[in-house]
């Protein structure tokens, strides 16, 4: 397999964009963040553009007509004012070709601050959660429904045989963090079914909604980022990622922050305290698989451990809390 430098990449990239749109790119930036794929800040006669290349290892071809379904679902968020960066299809696509088989879109650029976990603010939490209700509800009017879920909860069984195989690798190496988490864990694991999924609502999911993907004014959201991962599960990810991303830090829930999300996402779409539990179990059923001692080897996971950790810590009290939201 042939790996290309990120610098022979772009300059295919930009030669497309030149014989595609016209567009002349006059100064580049590379963008950190993210997995695999490749972002730039690129300076043009028409003002500042956004470049991703979707690298084939995370996108091999088989993914590419529903990553082109996903462009098509952004962009009509975007015009029906949604906060997402608007795209720029060409030749009745969203993705581009180039002659080098690189894949691309380009995007405005969005301007706006990546806060910290846990730091945003209650004018700031409220904006997230009524755009993301928004976004649902354009969902449930505009995109095709009853298709195949794009993922199933894990069976009991299999969730059981992730923690014996977690719990020796944190034993082994005397990981006492992950010692106690997987302890808690095990607990819980014992006694919940995960049959409780099986009511969850089915729907479009932006599904990775936490600080990373967010761009956020002083007393605003900004833009929704990266809709690589849309597809049709449950749309409760997209009320409990961010939620536990936004308002929990330090293994407290900030309640004021956290009723501001759902205060504004219950502008568009109704959701009472039993189902925000369920939520937050849903996405807990789904992450529990990171409580990995190598998982402190990455910034994003060991943050998402962090909160997971906080709903091991309040599973039993989940409903009571949330009912209060």
């Amino acid at each position: 397999m042939e790996f290309k430098q990120s610098e022979q990449i772009l300059e295919g990239i930009i030669l497309d964009i030149k014989a595609r749109y016209g567009i002349q790119v006059n100064d580049v930036k590379e963008l950190d963040g993210g997995y695999a794929n490749l972002k730039w800040k690129v300076g043009t006669d028409d003002g500042e553009l956004f470049i991703k290349q979707f690298d084939r290892s995370r996108y091999p071809a088989e993914l590419m007509p529903g990553l082109e379904v996903a462009m098509g679902l952004q962009h009509t968020l975007q015009e029906r004012g949604i906060p997402c960066p608007r795209l720029f299809p060409r030749d009745d696509r969203y993705i581009q070709y180039t002659s080098a088989g690189e894949r691309y879109v380009i995007t405005e650029y969005c301007q706006g601050n990546v806060l910290q976990p846990g730091a945003a603010s209650a004018a700031q939490m409220g904006d997230l959660g009524a755009a993301i209700g928004r976004m649902h509800l354009l969902f449930a009017q505009h995109a095709p429904s009853g298709l195949p879920l794009h993922w199933r909860p894990a069976t009991k069984a299999a969730a059981l045989d992730k923690w014996s195989q977690n719990w020796e690798e944190a034993r082994r190496l005397g990981a006492e963090k992950y010692l106690s988490a997987l302890e808690t864990q095990r607990a819980i694991l014992d006694h919940f079914d995960p049959v409780v999924f099986e009511s969850c609502e089915e729907g479009w999911v932006h599904w990775d909604l936490f600080m990373d993907n967010l761009l956020f004014h002083d007393k605003s959201l900004s833009a929704i980022l990266d809709f690589d991962r849309l597809n049709y599960i449950y749309p409760e990810f997209d009320l409990s990622r961010p939620l536990l991303s936004g308002s929990i830090g330090n293994q407290q829930l900030n309640v004021k922050t956290a009723q501001a999300f759902m205060a504004g996402y219950r502008e568009s779409v109704p959701v009472s305290g039993a189902k925000l539990a369920r939520a937050i179990k849903l996405t807990w059923w789904k992450e529990a698989a990171w409580f990995n001692v190598y998982s402190d080897n990455f910034t994003t996971l060991s943050r998402f451990v962090d909160e997971l950790i906080w709903i091991n810590n309040h599973w039993a009290q989940l409903e009571d809390i949330f009912d209060e939201l």
